[in-house]
């Protein structure tokens, strides 16, 4: 090979490498301004599956990092044993959402029927054409007399 074609598909190839960068960072841009409400969407979706007892459809929102760690039985176990409380209260309200990537991390807040909040952080991840939950945080429970921020109308 002679130098001038060594140096064109150098070239090409930095060509290649900078313009994948660039459409990478032009879909990462696209997914930040994904509308809050599709988050919305996929945890109410599972958590309206987990109350009928559809643990498939509820497992069906999660990521395949998940699933890769918990088979359909498991995930149901996991769902029956760690979050039964969640699964009564009477709300779900969202709070702050925020992006990093192909990841989005939501605030719930779980009203519980005395009045008590159990505020969870969902981190969703974008597969395909779709956010799937990858992972929620339950956090402490707060007491009855405090209250959510922001309006209501």
């Amino acid at each position: 090979m002679n130098r001038a074609f060594k140096l064109c598909l150098l070239g090409a190839i930095f060509g290649v490498c900078g313009a994948a960068a660039f459409f990478q960072g032009a879909i990462e841009r696209r997914w930040q301004t994904t509308p809050p409400t599709e988050l919305y969407h996929v945890v109410s979706q599972q958590l309206a599956a987990f109350r009928a007892d559809d643990y498939s459809g509820a497992y069906h929102q999660v990521s395949m990092g998940f699933q890769e760690k918990f088979n359909l039985e498991a995930f149901a176990d996991l769902a029956r044993t760690d979050y039964p409380s969640l699964l009564r209260a009477t709300r779900v309200e969202f709070g702050q959402t925020k992006f990093h990537g192909r990841n989005a991390f939501l605030s719930a807040y779980f009203v519980m029927p005395e009045g008590d909040i159990v505020p969870c952080v969902y981190t969703l991840v974008r597969e395909e054409d779709a956010w799937k939950i990858d992972s929620v945080r339950v956090l402490p429970r707060w007491p009855t007399n405090r209250r959510l921020g922001g309006l209501r109308t």
